[in-house]
């Protein structure tokens, strides 16, 4: 009967924690940004814009796509997930946009940074955390929370720091 009961109480909990998971991963993870190109890629200037799926994010790449509709600016934009395969010298800026866990980018995130450390001028990386108290050696680092009403402050920003890497 014990033996019964400890089973019981085991399946329970694994079935608790699988749906706590379930629950979570629904709710916190991030949609996968399916790849687009604006303008022709033969233009001069290039900019990779690299992020996560999230209502926040999209409007924030749309808010500097339309920023910069009139300007002769080749951009590509792509799931920062598949950073592993840009070849960074191609690009004249890239802008990384992703949510940040305990205060630390994502593996793949951090790896790319390592792999390019004469490249960090071209980085423009927006974390969206809670705090503001987020820092990379030798990088700097825009972060706020994805509060959708403040997409205008943080376009700003990052546009700001498009146009002095481009201009």
């Amino acid at each position: 009967m014990v033996k019964r009961i400890a089973k019981i109480t085991i399946v329970t909990i694994l079935v608790l924690f699988a749906a706590f998971w379930v629950w979570y991963e629904y709710t916190y993870s991030m949609d996968t940004v399916i790849p687009f190109e604006v303008n022709n890629p033969e233009l001069k200037t290039k900019v990779l814009i690299a992020s996560q799926g999230s209502r926040f994010k999209d409007s924030l790449v749309q808010g500097v796509l339309k920023h910069y509709q009139n300007d002769t600016i080749y951009f590509k934009v792509i799931d920062v997930y598949t950073m592993f395969t840009v070849n960074i010298d191609k690009w004249d800026a890239l802008i990384i946009i992703n949510s940040w866990e305990y205060g630390s980018p994502p593996r793949n995130v951090k790896k790319f940074i390592k792999n390019h450390p004469d490249k960090l001028d071209k980085l423009i990386i927006l974390s969206t955390v809670g705090s503001s108290n987020i820092a990379l050696k030798d990088v700097d680092v825009i972060s706020g929370e994805s509060i959708i009403e403040q997409t205008p402050k943080y376009t700003n920003i990052v546009v700001e720091r498009l146009n002095e890497i481009i201009k």
